[in-house]
């Protein structure tokens, strides 16, 4: 594809699995999320009954205590206990010990009120805080200046769509607290109330001062730079990844090299191909790519669409979750994972 001089071929060691299937209860699943909480992984989702932030939407997950070779039952993470809100999305941290889920409230599809804060007490989740910026944070929240660092996307007003990328930071919490998250736009026409992106979906990318922000567009994912740790940002310009119209996610591996996993454009124009690319560190270009998936797996029972992935590194692996998708209303929850040493 046109913007990628890089190879990209299966990773011999890659294990795939489903983490959890659709259910009668609810048979739509999406915008996975997977983290290290404690010695154990974490995967969950939002689960709607109906369809796409249609019906009962809330939150549920899967605790694996073999690196994703085994799920437990799912539990339930987060609902609107009065009833009437819609769960979605959520992300997840750790912060001194305490395992934190961060979950975005709202009133109808991408019309977000405010998002909570819950906490896992060992044998649940518990809604502590609850707090009116309308924002759904994006990504895993990553160690960053003593902190925390995020991205996501945020709207001008509760209620409105959220149209404008933002980077999210915190200092260190107070311990037994959650993130005190402070959401800053980056630059771009938002901010004269122009609204170019329907689904601005932001990752970020760290390494000391540098940092580098992909959001997603129409028309390929478009790219920011800071060399000030975010206190200033560089003018929007074209990413030069083939990326289809889909959340991207990015980290970085215990050696220090950078990943960003995205949909790959194909001529179909679907989500079929998801692509882990990878480079030295800020500043350096992508220079190599594993193909994750590629259309339906028979092996998995699932696909052809691969989507919306999130990662984290556990036990030496790079576990990679997604929603596995088709043309209908049942989706599932996937995962990859790849030796982390030998990408």
């Amino acid at each position: 594809m046109d913007g990628r001089n890089f190879p990209v071929s299966r990773h011999p060691a890659q294990r795939s699995k489903l983490v959890h299937r659709a259910d009668a209860e609810f048979p739509f699943l999406h915008d996975t999320m997977i983290a290290r909480l404690g010695k154990r992984l974490f995967c969950a989702w939002y689960n709607c009954t109906e369809n796409e932030i249609v019906g009962r939407t809330v939150i549920r997950g899967r605790w694996s205590d073999d690196e994703g070779a085994s799920w437990s039952e799912p539990e339930l993470v987060c609902e609107d206990a009065r009833g009437g809100l819609h769960m979605v999305p959520a992300t997840f941290a750790e912060q001194g010990g305490v395992f934190w889920a961060y979950v975005t409230r709202m009133r109808a599809h991408d019309r977000p009120e405010g998002y909570v804060c819950a906490r896992y007490d060992g044998g649940g989740w518990r809604v502590t805080e609850e707090r009116d910026v309308p924002v759904l944070l994006n990504t895993l929240p990553q160690p960053y200046g003593g902190g925390w660092l995020a991205a996501g996307r945020m709207a001008a007003a509760p209620g409105e769509l959220p149209l404008i990328p933002v980077i999210a930071a915190s200092p260190s919490p107070a311990p037994g607290k959650p993130a005190d998250w402070t959401f800053s736009p980056l630059p771009g026409p938002w901010t004269d109330g122009i609204y170019p992106f329907p689904f601005p979906e932001t990752a970020v990318l760290a390494e000391g001062p540098r940092l580098s922000a992909f959001v997603r567009s129409d028309t390929g994912a478009v790219c920011f730079e800071s060399a000030d740790g975010g206190k200033s940002w560089s003018a929007m310009q074209p990413c030069a990844l083939p990326i289809a119209p889909a959340k991207v996610c990015g980290g970085t591996l215990p050696d220090g090299r950078q990943y960003l996993i995205y949909n790959e454009l194909t001529p179909a124009h679907d989500r079929s191909r998801l692509v882990l690319a990878l480079r030295e560190g800020s500043g350096a270009p992508f220079s190599r790519g594993w193909l994750l998936a590629d259309g339906a797996d028979a092996a998995l029972g699932a696909g052809p669409h691969w989507h919306y992935p999130c990662a984290c590194v556990s036990g030496g692996w790079l576990h990679v979750s997604c929603t596995a998708s088709s043309d209908g209303v049942v989706r599932h929850a996937a995962l990859f994972s790849l030796p982390a040493a030998s990408l």
